[in-house]
């Protein structure tokens, strides 16, 4: 840093010139930092800091407030697929839901059609029961991930288990013939 009064270099930090004795200013020391390589970076990462809001977004407060307001907006908008055990959609058939009663309905030209499900949180297994006249016909568990393969029988009721830790929740299948889907009234 020049001495403004004697004109004598001295160092950055030096809070009196070395030969004069005049004492530097904050300011000047300042200016002097700036026209240096160091204090020329210093700006730039200010400038970038400000051009992409470094210094607000960095914030912890900020940081926390935007991730509650993203669950908010998460919950919000039930951007999850949902907290019902449900059939899901498949090009093989249609499905239709009777709130009244609680089954769904699935509509296939085929004999059998594989039913992926979907389970909300963290089940355990998959068990379908297949009754008939109030008779079982079988019980099977299947593994998660595993689509259970349902035979179309409008005499036979599907009954899914969705096993979780300490409690079961279930849904009721029937399979029709897809023909039947455009004369079906749901409510």
């Amino acid at each position: 840093m020049k001495c403004k009064n004697c004109g004598k270099e001295n160092l950055l930090k030096a809070q009196y010139c070395h030969g004069c004795g005049h004492p530097f200013t904050e300011e000047e020391r300042q200016a002097a930092y700036g026209s240096t390589v160091w204090g020329k970076l210093d700006k730039l990462k200010k400038a970038k800091e400000f051009a992409t809001l470094g210094a607000i977004t960095s914030h912890p407060v900020f940081r926390v407030m935007f991730l509650a307001l993203l669950i908010i907006v998460g919950v919000l908008t039930n951007t999850n697929k949902g907290s019902v055990m449900r059939p899901l959609e498949s090009e093989e058939y249609t499905v239709g839901y009777n709130q009244k009663l609680e089954e769904y309905y699935l509509f296939t030209e085929k004999d059998s059609v594989a039913v992926p499900l979907y389970l909300p949180g963290k089940p355990e297994k998959v068990r379908i029961s297949a009754d008939k006249e109030e008779e079982n016909i079988f019980t099977r568990e299947y593994a998660l991930g595993e689509s259970p393969v349902l035979t179309k029988d409008p005499s036979v009721i599907y009954t899914v288990y969705g096993v979780y830790e300490g409690k079961e929740e279930k849904i009721t299948i029937l399979l029709y013939d897809g023909f039947l889907f455009r004369d079906a009234t749901f409510q």
